[in-house]
């Protein structure tokens, strides 16, 4: 029967082993089958989109020597070979997961057996070849795919160099003098050139396009911008009640004058913005003027646009309604000359807006090209240099700190700009048109750039230093909210004010960019990839994925100290813990948030918690040494929390240190003593030394008094006497009772000791004074006598002292008599 039943069972396992190999051959050939069957149909797909690339790489390779590709041929390039790379990294995101299952696939059939072991079974190496078959080819796929980017790379290098290349011999070569009689001979040839039919194509369309427009469709545009200007109208209102001008402010601080002066700037420009509006969008929604009049309309209103603007700044910032409330205090007829020529600088760039638009648009030749350049860059500087007189910018009354740091500024920079702009004009009579206008206009511009920063910096200051003060809703809201006092409110505002002027000064070194030649499209490739990420050697860095990681870590600590000041404040105080477990309970809940915390925002920036481990503990060793202490007094302040040999507003007493524990942090604990000065004392030395708490396991303590009576006192009655006060006291526990000791014969008084107990030991001193107070007034009443040291001095003389005394008295009587 036992051989029986050992066959039986050695069957059974033989059968299981067989049905779960089985059930392992189907499973896997049944991942494998999906596995062949959804690789193939991407690995056709891939080979369709290898074939694509090759030819879209080859024919940009053939662009290369053409000579004649413009600025868009060169961004459309750009924008195909950009496809081309986002393309080949989707192939690859695709095919790296069916990698990495297969690869696991293949770990799950373990190694292949040696020689000298069991060979596998006929399907499971047919298993283990497809699966390697299928690997190669997926990693094949995965190598060419990743070639792909390099290549692309490489391409728009190249396009990039020849399109610099073309840039510098297109600005800085040198040209005919303005005043050559060939160049004027060609300006005003315009019969039998696209200037003829321009024209022809003009008058056409004025004729014909307030017929073709259908106003039905042009109606709803026409509410959603008067609509919108209407709310920015009723917003403008509320916020110029509050920041504008105020009638009874009669010195108004810079600030408030800044702010002020947009506001009435944007009221000013807000009817004619919002007619160019209308009128831009009519022609553009209804679809009724050719590409060629549309953009010299898109031209003509932008140009409008700048005139409407620096109309309506130089009106609020110079000749607002009141005179305090002027930005810069200049005499009126400087500051007219200031107005005219900030309004002729914007009506130039109009024109040259609109001149190079009608030149590109009219195909115009070298010549009109070059003559428009001249005129539009030469008015220009002069304008510059006109704006840039120092006797313009005499400015009267008490100067802002503000303006005075940007007057110093200005003064250091002014003879270099105009000096600049002298050689300019040089340059371009000289023949240098190109570069003369492309500095010229781009030096004025990035100034005017860096001015609007500038503005919306002081308004956001305002704004945010307003709104915090307290005097707004708004402010008194927030301020609410979050728990701010004044000091917490500046901390705030600065936090706000400096995160905004990053912000700025982020956008001007992106607006600088873009105005002295960079293209948007190659300045966006730029931020995209460091936003998504980039190799430093083998560390990938993702602006994205550090800004998330930065908002995570700090969500998660915000959300720490929420649910910790709810269990505080809410949970925890109905339970009947005591306030030590309490506190304990809170830190132990802000110290794990603050890790989890730190695990969130490690796991979303990417990093490699392998390799951190890998990096801490190379650096164990150094840590062990290094921060010895510091790891002694973490590992102590943890064991104070946990263990709570002392806790918060506990009495101890430290050394030559004594008061109540204030708070137990990770490092040191806060001890404030009772003169209110705050100890710090390491954690370490209080788990290692010796300390007293007063009001470790509860508040009770024993108080003793000692007392001091005359000899000629009644024992029996100083006993009573020193019970009955401590009895009567209400601060004394009835039980255990009162009780008096006999302590000694002292050497002037009778020394007895009152002893008795409390119920808060934190009252020791105050209960021993009222004590005393008592024990005086009974023991005067009762005659007892409290006695203080007395000594008594018997002095012993010499045997042949009192005849030396006799006989210089002698001889003190002789000297009075003889004298």
């Amino acid at each position: 029967m036992n051989i029986l039943n050992a066959m039986f069972q050695k069957t059974l396992f033989i059968v299981h082993i067989c049905v779960a190999s089985a059930l392992l051959i189907i499973i896997v050939s049944a991942n494998v089958s999906a596995n062949v069957s959804a690789s193939g149909d991407l690995r056709r797909n891939f080979d369709e989109a290898m074939a694509t690339w090759e030819l879209e790489l080859y024919e940009k390779t053939q662009d290369l020597d053409n000579k004649n590709l413009s600025q868009s041929d060169f961004e459309n390039i750009r924008d195909d070979l950009d496809r081309v790379r986002m393309q080949s990294r989707g192939f690859i995101s695709r095919l790296q997961p069916i990698q990495n299952q297969l690869t696991k696939q293949l770990r799950g059939l373990g190694p292949e057996p040696e020689q000298n072991q069991t060979p596998e079974t006929e399907q499971i190496v047919t298993i283990r070849q497809n699966l390697e078959t299928e690997l190669s080819i997926v990693n094949s796929q995965i190598k060419q795919a990743e070639l792909i980017s390099p290549r692309v790379d490489e391409l728009v290098g190249r396009f990039n160099r020849i399109e610099r290349q073309r840039f510098v011999d297109e600005v800085f070569s040198r040209g005919p003098v303005p005043v050559s009689r060939s160049l004027w001979g060609e300006v005003f040839e315009l019969s039998g050139t696209d200037w003829e039919a321009f024209l022809v194509q003009l008058e056409l369309a004025q004729s014909t396009v307030g017929g073709q427009i259908e106003w039905e469709e042009v109606i709803p545009l026409w509410v959603i911008v008067l609509a919108a200007a209407f709310v920015v109208s009723l917003i403008l209102r509320v916020m110029r009640r509050r920041y504008g001008v105020q009638s009874d402010v009669t010195d108004p601080d810079y600030h408030k004058r800044v702010l002020a002066a947009s506001l009435n700037a944007l009221k000013r420009a807000l009817i004619p913005v919002t007619f160019l509006t209308l009128v831009a969008g009519t022609f553009v929604w209804s679809n009724v003027l050719d590409p060629e009049i549309e953009q010299m309309v898109k031209a003509v209103i932008l140009g409008l646009l700048f005139i409407t603007i620096a109309e309506a700044i130089t009106k609020a910032t110079l000749f607002p309604d009141r005179s305090s409330w002027r930005v810069l205090d200049m005499a009126i007829p400087s500051a007219q000359q200031v107005r005219v020529i900030a309004i002729i600088i914007a009506f130039t760039f109009a024109a040259d807006l609109l001149i190079r638009v009608l030149n590109d648009v009219v195909h115009a030749s070298a010549s009109q090209h070059l003559l428009g350049k001249f005129f539009t860059a030469t008015t220009m500087a002069v304008l510059v240099i006109l704006l840039h007189r120092k006797s313009l910018w005499n400015l009267a009354g008490d100067i802002p700190e503000e303006i005075s740091r940007v007057s110093r500024l200005w003064s250091r920079f002014r003879v270099t700009i105009v000096a600049f702009m002298s050689a300019m004009i040089a340059a371009a009579f000289i023949g240098f048109i190109p570069m003369a206008h492309f500095a010229v206009f781009n030096l004025v511009a990035t100034l005017e750039l860096f001015l609007l920063l500038l503005l919306v910096h002081v308004i956001v200051h305002e704004v945010a230093h307003y709104e915090l003060s307290g005097e707004a809703d708004i402010g008194r809201s927030l301020r609410n909210v979050l728990s701010l006092d004044d000091d917490g409110a500046d901390r705030l505002g600065f936090w706000i004010v400096l995160c905004v002027g990053c912000g700025l000064i982020l956008l001007g070194v992106i607006g600088t960019l873009l105005i002295w030649g960079m293209s948007a499209q190659r300045l966006f490739g730029i931020i995209q990839t460091a936003l998504t990420g980039f190799k430093i050697g083998e560390v990938r860095i993702s602006f994205i994925d550090i800004a998330v990681a930065g908002i995570l870590f700090i969500g998660m600590l915000a959300l720490t100290k929420v649910f910790a000041n709810v269990l505080d404040e809410r949970l925890l105080p109905k339970t009947k813990l005591d306030a030590g477990v309490r506190n304990a309970i809170k830190a132990s809940v802000g110290y794990a948030g603050l890790g989890l915390a730190v695990l969130i925002g490690v796991s979303a920036a990417g990093l490699d918690l392998s390799n951190i481990a890998i990096v801490a503990g190379a650096l164990s060793v150094g840590i062990g040494f290094g921060l010895q202490s510091i790891v002694n007094n973490f590992v102590s302040g943890l064991i104070l929390i946990f263990e709570r040999p002392i806790k918060q507003g506990d009495w101890v007493v430290v050394g030559n240190e004594e008061g109540h524990v204030k708070k137990i942090k990770v490092r040191a604990t806060e001890i404030e003593t009772f003169d209110r000065a705050s100890v710090i004392i390491p954690n370490s030395d209080l788990i290692s030394g010796t300390m007293k708490n007063w009001t470790h396991k509860s508040k009770l303590g024993r108080l003793e008094v000692r007392i001091g009576v005359s000899y000629d006192s009644d024992e029996e009655k100083v006993r009573e006497i020193l019970t009955k006060i401590a009895t009567e006291h209400p601060g004394v526990l009835a039980r255990p009772e009162p009780y008096v000791l006999f302590m000694d014969f002292g050497a002037s008084s009778l020394d007895f000791e009152l002893r008795c107990f409390l119920k808060d030991i934190e009252n020791k001193m105050s209960v021993a004074s009222d004590l005393r107070f008592s024990i005086r007034k009974a023991f005067q009443n009762e005659g007892i006598e409290i006695p203080f040291p007395q000594q008594d001095i018997y002095i012993k003389q010499a045997p042949g002292v009192s005849k030396s005394i006799d006989v210089s008295a002698e001889d003190t009587e002789d000297k009075k008599k003889n004298t």
